[in-house]
């Protein structure tokens, strides 16, 4: 049964990745790769994990390996934050489709300064 609950969650977690990011694919030419729940772009990589209660949206190029929030503060020259209505433990899948349609505007706004070459 625990089995079960962990498969659903799983591939509900691909599901929102896949409809937040998928305009990776579509307007940048991105593949997915759906065994490791990513996209990628010669060695460009989106990659979301839910581990431990946290929501992580990993970005890599050039076998560098960032999250979202630390490319934020980067070119904000700032500490980065998620707005006050987000928790820092996500709880239900509403959090994460949440988080994702969040996580997906900012790198629709910032993806010539994430991956300059795409």
């Amino acid at each position: 049964m625990l089995g079960e609950v962990i498969a659903m969650r799983v591939r509900n977690l691909e599901n929102l990745f896949l409809k937040h990011f998928d305009f990776l694919r579509k307007d940048y030419g991105f593949e997915y790769d759906a065994l490791s729940n990513r996209f990628f772009k010669g060695n460009q990589i989106f990659q979301v994990q839910h581990e431990r209660g946290k929501l992580k949206l990993w970005l890599s190029h050039n076998q560098k390996r960032v999250t979202i929030e630390e490319f934020m503060c980067s070119v904000e020259n700032r500490d980065f934050t998620y707005p006050e209505n987000f928790i820092p433990f996500v709880l239900s899948m509403g959090d994460v489709d949440s988080r994702l349609a969040f996580d997906s505007r900012l790198v629709k706004e910032q993806i010539t300064k994430i991956f300059p070459s795409v």
